[in-house]
């Protein structure tokens, strides 16, 4: 079969099929000839549904793409042009237990921000360096989409401890840009929209319609709702936020500007329902695998929406595409700083807009933040970096100075409690490396 290969690992995750259905309708422009899927024996029963689901869209669609499946990447990554990884280590399960975990020592439960983005970022980036240093030794000049979350943190990791050209991806910027538009009542492609910061908590910096600035318009039109993501609950005071900072914030930054708010509804919804998000998003999971298992699925299904992560696979098809093209595109990343924004270390990952072509990433100089909310992104990447630092030493010592930074975490006695829960844990203790 002629054609490029894309390799989908973790191909059992309920996303998949939008992926699949960006393959077909960009079939012309991709030229996808495999696409290899890729899971882990726990995962097997889901990634064979997804194995014969993609296989009808594909068939439906009149596309001849050749779908195989294995549970060994190491067969599947030689020959590949792209890799897509969105792994979830631990499955739902450690994630629900991350959020659980927060929650009993009162402190936000969520799965990329605050301890329980730790948790996740702990267990989660070692092995996305493996991931890598398989690709290094099989297919080196392929292209690593890092759909795995915590994004931002596990970019970072990758891009400062493995040789792989490596993007990250989100879907928070393409879902606030394309909210900018229906706010402005144009398409996408007719606002240019500029970001900053880091991996859910970045900032729409500036917007413009040709050569009109419309950003102070846009303040007024998004401050009642800066985004209909369904995944992120709301609070009131988001308008006075807006006014106040005079930015658009990401939705995440809820957790850090309205973090009681926030922390209440978490345990509100624990009480009254009895389960954490993780536990939710696998309820949804459930039925969207039951649907695809059905003969008559053959396309995907509009359940996904449900699951809160709109736009991801169209915002990695995007990049698919800018990296076979020599005209760049311009879209939102997660990458290495290398300068972008003033005041943070050339190493450190952040989540700025760049232009993306086959010659790479180019960033766009952000300059420096606005002082209104510069110092909670300082802060907040020095956690980053050190939690990278500590995942991959497996230091305990270095985990304490990561959680210790966290302004969610909120000083040494808690930090400890996390570290001390990580290894009792139920599902993937914490075994360290070094003290």
């Amino acid at each position: 079969m002629n054609g490029r290969k894309l390799v989908v690992i973790g191909a059992g995750s309920a996303y998949t099929p939008e992926i699949i259905d960006e393959v077909i309708r960009r079939n012309d422009r991709l030229q996808i000839g495999t696409i290899a899927l890729v899971d882990i024996p726990e995962g097997r029963d889901r990634a064979e549904i997804i194995l014969a689901m993609t296989r009808r869209m594909l068939a439906h669609a009149g596309i001849r793409c050749e779908a195989e499946l294995t549970l060994d990447r190491r067969q599947a990554l030689p020959g590949a042009d792209f890799v897509i990884s969105q792994i979830r280590v631990g499955g739902w399960q450690a994630r629900a237990e991350d959020e659980r975990i927060g929650l009993k020592l009162g402190l936000i439960g969520q799965e990329t921000t605050g301890c329980g983005g730790f948790m996740n970022a702990m267990r989660t980036v070692p092995e996305a360096l493996a991931i890598a240093r398989d690709m290094e030794a099989l297919c080196p000049q392929a292209v690593l989409l890092n759909f795995t979350n915590p994004s931002g943190i596990v970019t970072e990791a990758l891009l400062r401890h493995s040789t792989i050209r490596t993007i990250g991806l989100c879907n928070v910027p393409i879902n606030m840009h394309a909210d900018a538009a229906g706010a402005m009542g144009v398409k996408k492609e007719e606002i240019g929209c500029r970001f900053g910061g880091l991996n859910h908590l970045s900032f729409m910096l500036s917007a413009r319609i040709g050569e009109r600035d419309v950003y102070g318009e846009l303040l007024k039109k998004l401050r009642s709702d800066p985004t209909r993501m369904k995944n992120i609950p709301k609070v009131s005071g988001v308008n006075r936020l807006i006014d106040a900072i005079g930015l658009i914030p990401s939705p995440y930054l809820q957790y850090f500007y309205f973090e009681p708010e926030m922390l209440a509804k978490e345990l509100q919804e624990l009480k009254e329902a009895g389960t954490t998000r993780g536990e939710q998003v696998e309820a949804i999971n459930r039925e969207l695998f039951e649907i695809y298992a059905r003969e008559e699925t053959r396309e995907k299904p509009p359940q996904l929406s449900q699951r809160g992560g709109s736009l991801y696979s169209y915002a990695a098809m995007d990049i698919l595409e800018a990296c076979l093209s020599d005209a760049p595109w311009e879209m939102t990343v997660n990458t290495l700083n290398a300068g972008a924004i003033e005041g943070l270390d050339d190493d450190a990952g952040v989540e700025i807009t760049c232009r993306v072509s086959s010659a790479g990433v180019e960033r766009l100089p952000v300059g420096r933040l606005p002082r209104q909310v510069a110092g909670l992104v300082d802060l907040v990447k020095r956690y980053e970096s050190l939690t990278v630092d500590a995942a991959v030493h497996g230091s305990r010592r270095l985990a304490l100075q990561a959680l210790v930074c966290h302004p969610l975490v909120h000083g040494f006695c808690n930090a400890e409690k996390v570290i001390r829960e990580m290894e009792a844990r139920k599902h993937c203790p914490m075994v360290w490396k070094e003290d």
